[in-house]
């Protein structure tokens, strides 16, 4: 029997479904690789211990607090030490063969430049030691400092591959490097191709409903100085189209995609109209319900993907550029709602349910595209590490 292959699969969690897809999606491709995988994932409070151990996953053996990193460190311990280490169910980074950085968008200006200076230096690690370091899609930027843009250099150099998810983060990431080399490549989200399963989580909805998916992050007082205000606003533009839907005769979902605040959020929205509240905590079954839906209105990216990888059209309310770019990806970039207001939200419903039967077919042929670009992308993924193993 061939060694076991060590990949650790970075940025990812088990609260945020949108992070659970992408931890979902490496596994499905991973199973092309001609090697044994062994999953690593980092200890953490949304990657509890339990759930880590239904998927039979290593724990990294690593250490981060403030600027202190001692994660090099830990793994240049001698040879015996680390296979003690081993029979605990952990690995060091010295034993991991391939890391996939999965994050969805966490490397730019809005973010500690030490998280992004961390990941360079363990890039740089990684190249140093002949193994292979990808980026899987997500969006970057910006990077406006000269020492984020440095960190994204030695990103940039040293990293296998860095699947960019669009050109907006595709000209963040140039701007930090001048010149891209051919290791830097544009490529969609790459959750499109996961097949939704359906569980006994999911509620029976006998009429044709609507799946509003709110975004704590949208109205969050970290976030936002007027965060008061804008949570106000939201809520009344989500409570409003819930209220136009429901005269219509459609039934008003609200999708939990995330945990508590957005639950806070979706308690919120449904005492202003009537709505009912859906918690599911299987990624892949959040995904077959969505893919129920006549239609939906999203703030959570992963929520808007699940709706229109699976032909059903959507609505869009953006916080950041990755949006705009997604739903351009399938033709729906005029549903995408930057300024969101009540009206603002009302006046793309009434477009969006004009236009529903002839946006849902058109929606599909996009979805089939994207899912095309997504075989693409592992393609090049399996190249790349075959030639350092």
């Amino acid at each position: 029997m061939s060694k076991p292959f060590y990949v650790e699969i970075k940025g990812v969690q088990f609260r945020n479904k949108g992070a659970y897809l992408m931890l979902l999606a490496c596994l499905d491709g991973l199973k092309q690789l001609p090697h044994p995988i062994e999953l690593v994932l980092s200890p953490g409070p949304n990657l509890p211990y339990p759930e880590r151990a239904r998927l039979g996953a290593w724990q990294k053996l690593s250490f981060r607090r403030g600027g202190l990193d001692l994660t090099a460190v830990i793994g240049k311990l001698p040879s015996a030490m680390q296979r003690l280490f081993n029979r605990y169910g952990m690995v060091t980074e010295q034993q991991i063969d391939l890391a996939l950085e999965a994050s969805g968008f966490a490397y730019g200006d809005q973010w500690p430049l030490r998280f992004l200076q961390n990941t360079a230096k363990e890039v740089v690690r990684f190249a140093k030691a002949g193994k292979p370091f990808i980026f899987m899609p997500q969006a970057f930027g910006p990077f406006k400092s000269e020492a984020s843009k440095a960190a994204m250099r030695d990103i940039v150099n040293h990293a296998t591959l860095v699947f960019v998810r669009d050109p907006v983060s595709l000209e963040h990431v140039k701007g930090c490097v001048g010149t891209l080399p051919d290791t830097v490549v544009l490529t969609p989200d790459f959750t499109v191709g996961l097949t939704a399963r359906a569980n006994d989580e999911i509620p029976a909805i006998t009429q044709p409903y609507a799946a509003l998916i709110p975004n704590n992050k949208v109205v969050s007082k970290f976030n936002h100085a007027n965060a008061e205000q804008l949570r106000s606003n939201y809520i009344n533009a989500f409570a409003g189209a819930a209220n136009k839907l429901s005269a219509q005769g459609m039934q008003c979902v609200l999708v939990n995609h995330e945990g508590k605040e957005d639950a806070l959020l979706c308690d919120e929205i449904a005492a202003k109209a009537p709505c009912t509240i859906v918690q599911i905590e299987d990624p892949l079954a959040v995904k077959a319900f969505i893919g129920k839906a006549e239609l939906a209105i999203s703030s959570r990216f992963h929520g808007a993907v699940n709706a229109l990888s699976q032909g059903v059209p959507c609505i869009a309310t953006s916080w950041s550029h990755k949006y705009h770019a997604m739903m351009s990806d399938f033709g729906m970039g005029e549903y995408c709602v930057a300024e969101l207001t009540e009206q603002s939200l009302l006046t793309a419903l009434e477009q969006l349910l004009t236009h529903k039967v002839e946006l849902a077919s058109e929606i599909k042929v996009k979805a089939a595209a994207l899912k095309q670009q997504n075989q693409q992308m592992w393609q090049k993924l399996y190249q790349a590490v075959s030639k350092t193993h």
